[in-house]
């Protein structure tokens, strides 16, 4: 089956930013007197998840309150870490401009919007989409795992969900785009244990995981020229 939309997840995806959201979660966490949080321990919780969410989360669990200014310190703590931390993931723009041979494309993420479109603009892929197709977490009711951020890019491009392809390295991206009724690939090459992942990934119901951008791209290509 050809694809009328292909939906590129960010960081992770498109752009190699975990370690660098993460590493700016756990040291805002640090700065807080939350110390029980590792970068193993984050990497295995947190993937995927807004800054908020996590902190909702962490006070449901503990009781902990943040401080009024914590997303904005953590957005100006991935700022500070981008430089040294933020990677271009290698065959992400050729992917992107072979999807558009064929396809509609947009970005959709759970991020804050300035540090997604930041990304984006790092890597110099934000100017291969329109703005109004980069979607991000407060553009729907519920963020990933609910399906709201995929249904709403499918209704702006107005494509049933039948016809979109997913590519999302999270576990809760996954959930997102099978939740959505749509086709998800996995992508694992930015994972901290890529085979792992993998298997998670497709135990719920990700078609196809690769570790190598190239290799999808191999493989998009395949069916949308058929």
């Amino acid at each position: 089956m050809t694809y009328s939309l292909i939906i590129f997840d960010c960081d992770g995806t498109l752009v190699d930013s975990e370690y660098l959201n993460t590493l700016a979660i756990v040291e805002i966490l640090h700065e807080c007197g939350l110390s029980d949080f590792t970068m193993e321990r984050a990497l295995e919780e947190f993937v995927g998840l807004r800054f908020s969410t996590i902190m909702a989360n962490i006070t449901k669990d503990t009781g902990f309150t943040f401080p009024e200014d914590a997303v904005s310190r953590y957005l100006n703590k991935v700022r500070a870490l981008a430089p040294d931390h933020m990677k271009s993931i290698k065959g992400a723009k050729e992917t992107i401009l072979a999807a558009q041979e064929h396809a509609e494309t947009c970005v959709v993420s759970n991020g804050e919007r300035d540090n997604v479109l930041t990304s984006l603009e790092f890597t110099g892929l934000k100017d291969l989409f329109e703005e109004e197709f980069i979607i991000t977490g407060l553009m729907a009711p519920n963020p990933k795992p609910a399906p709201d951020l995929f249904l709403l890019a499918a209704e702006k491009k107005n494509i049933p969900p039948s016809k979109c392809l997913v590519i999302e390295d999270s576990v809760t991206g996954a959930q997102a785009g099978v939740a959505a009724g749509m086709d998800v690939w996995g992508f694992t090459g930015t994972h901290h244990d890529p085979d792992t992942q993998d298997s998670r990934l497709k135990q719920l119901g990700v078609k196809a995981c690769y570790q190598d951008m190239g290799a999808l791209m191999d493989d998009l290509n395949k069916i949308q020229r058929a």
